[in-house]
This record gives structure tokens, C-alpha cells and sequence, in this order.
């Protein structure tokens, strides 16, 4: 049983004018009682973080507020979202709308997680979730397009908009993987952000261009540690959306048709076409090796053809 925080607090504060000593058992208990809310439902912690998220996400995530409002949001388990998922597919949903939805409320655990509210040693039960094979997109984009995204992007008020732009180009990274960084992440010198928390779980660096790097510095003056690179103005802790940016870029040069994460598909396929094997792709991508297989397999298996023939002269 979590102790009286307010009784803690007097007692620590009181300790601290009379004889300058602290209970730092005390002090410890009142923190978890701060940071770790072990009593959150699931309606709650969803509630709170479509509170900081303009990005479309309460579409997602309405469903699962109504199925799961007033569970314990550290109780749901692996086992219900996969009878979920089952039932969602069987009442005619796509499988990538499947996937989208537990990805989204893997969003949520991870943006928990970050904010210390999860309890000690609280595993997402998104992480080991099923995914369902899904048909893949397959959206050719042209350097040229590419180019024209970022001086496009170049001209809009927002100079971190261009600055988002270009860290998608030149890491492949998701979306998430940028827009949530705070400049403790971020070191400038080597050209390279650290994400901690990924949708695989497992923590990885991320390597941009010196110029990048140099466009940084003159867009942001103040560089607080704590401070996320993209926060929105309109909520303390919430990611600016840049998707009305994004429409009217896409739509000017013809391409209304682009999403944010084709940059990822982008990178992958010039990792792929400099000679990268399939699995170098995949860790600097974050990526599964066997879902990279299966977008860009044949290009490895058409570089490999073209190493061989080369080797015949």
C-alpha cells in the first residue's frame, strides 16, 4: 500500500527546515507515488496521451477506450489483444488495420514508459503481438521527388518541419522515432540521435548528415535537455502535427498520394541498392529482417546477379 503522499511531504518538509536531514525512504515513496501511477485505468493512460497526440491516433484508439475503459492499464494482457485482433479479422477488418490499431496502443505503453508511469518491471503486452501479413504498398519515389519534398519543405514558416524532413530522408526512421526526441537525445557533433524506445523494443542509434546537423543549430536557439525537439505550442508535451504541411507539399509536386513513412521506404531501398545485405538494412532501420526480406528481397537478389556476372569478365 502506496503511504499518504501529503502526510510524506509535511514530514520531508519539516525534516528539511528543522534540522536540514531528509527521509529519503520517505522521499523515494512520495516520488513513486508521483511518477508511477500503478492505479491508471486503460481509459485513463489512453485519455492522457491523446491529451499531448494530434496525429489521429483517437481514431484508433476510440475502440479500445470502450472495450477496455475501467481495466487496470498494467493488466491487459498479450492474450486479450490477440483475441481481439482474431475477432476484429473475422468481423471483416483488414490486416493492416489490425496492425495499426496494436500499434497504436504500443504508442501509448511506450509514451508511458517514457513518462514513468509504468509500474517497475511492466513488460508492454504489445511486444510480443502477432502481426498480421499484410499486402505491400509499393510506392516508387524518384530522388528528384525527394529533392522537391525538401525544398519545398525549406519554405514553410516552420523551419522544423524541413529539419523533420530531412532527419526522415537521410535515417529511415519512423515518424515516432524523431518527432518524440528531446535534445538529450540528440548529439550534434556526431551526427546522431539515440532512441531508447522503439516499436521493437530494442534501443538503437540513428545517423544524420553534418549539413542536417548544421540546419539544426541555426533553427533551434535554445537547446534544453529536456526540451522535445518537435513540441507543439498549443500543449506542453505534445508533438506538433505537421500533416496539413505535409498535404500541401505532397499535392504541389503531384504526389498527393505519398505518406510520412515512404521516406522510410525510400532509404531502404538505397541502403539496398549501395550494396547493403538485406540485414545490415533491417538494424538500421530497425526493422525485421524477414519483413525487409519481403519488400526488398529481389533487389538484393538482383545485386547479387549483377555481382556474379560482373565477376564472369
Amino acid at each position: 500500500m502506496i503511504p499518504n503522499s501529503n502526510s510524506n511531504t509535511r514530514q520531508i518538509v519539516s525534516n528539511l527546515n528543522g534540522q536540514k536531514r531528509i527521509n529519503l525512504r520517505a522521499a523515494l515513496e512520495t516520488q513513486q507515488h508521483k511518477t508511477s501511477a500503478v492505479d491508471m485505468t486503460f481509459g485513463e493512460l489512453a485519455r492522457a496521451y491523446l491529451a499531448v497526440h494530434y496525429n489521429g491516433a483517437d481514431m484508433q484508439l476510440r475502440k479500445w477506450i470502450d472495450l477496455l475503459d475501467s481495466r487496470s492499464a498494467w493488466e491487459v494482457s498479450a492474450e486479450e489483444l490477440a483475441r481481439a485482433g482474431i475477432a476484429m479479422i473475422d468481423n471483416g477488418y483488414s490486416p493492416s488495420t489490425v496492425n495499426r490499431n496494436l500499434s497504436q496502443i504500443g504508442s501509448v505503453y511506450r509514451w508511458a514508459k517514457r513518462r514513468l508511469l509504468t509500474p517497475v518491471g511492466f513488460v508492454s503486452p504489445t511486444i510480443s503481438q502477432h502481426r498480421y501479413e499484410e499486402a505491400i504498398r509499393r510506392v516508387e519515389l524518384s530522388d528528384s521527388e525527394v529533392q522537391k519534398l525538401i525544398d519545398g519543405a525549406a519554405s514553410v514558416k516552420d523551419r522544423r518541419f524541413q529539419v523533420l524532413i530531412q532527419l526522415l530522408v537521410e535515417t529511415g526512421a519512423r515518424k515516432s522515432e524523431v518527432d518524440e526526441r528531446k535534445w538529450k537525445d540528440i548529439d550534434l557533433d556526431a551526427c546522431s540521435i539515440e532512441v531508447l524506445n522503439t516499436k521493437t523494443g530494442k534501443p538503437r542509434m540513428l545517423f544524420f548528415s553534418a549539413q542536417t546537423a548544421q540546419l539544426m543549430k541555426r533553427v533551434w536557439q535554445e537547446k534544453s535537455t529536456e526540451k522535445m525537439l518537435f513540441e507543439s505550442t498549443r500543449a506542453s508535451g505534445a508533438v506538433v502535427n505537421f500533416k496539413k504541411q505535409w498535404n500541401k507539399l505532397t499535392s504541389a509536386i503531384g504526389r498527393a498520394d505519398l505518406r510520412l513513412h515512404d521516406l522510410r521506404h525510400y532509404r531502404a531501398k538505397l541502403l539496398i541498392e549501395s550494396g547493403s545485405t538485406v540485414a545490415v538494412a533491417a538494424q538500421a532501420l530497425g526493422h525485421s529482417s524477414l519483413i525487409l526480406h519481403r519488400r526488398y528481397g529481389h533487389m538484393e537478389s538482383k545485386a547479387v546477379q549483377s555481382a556474379v556476372q560482373t565477376s564472369w569478365r
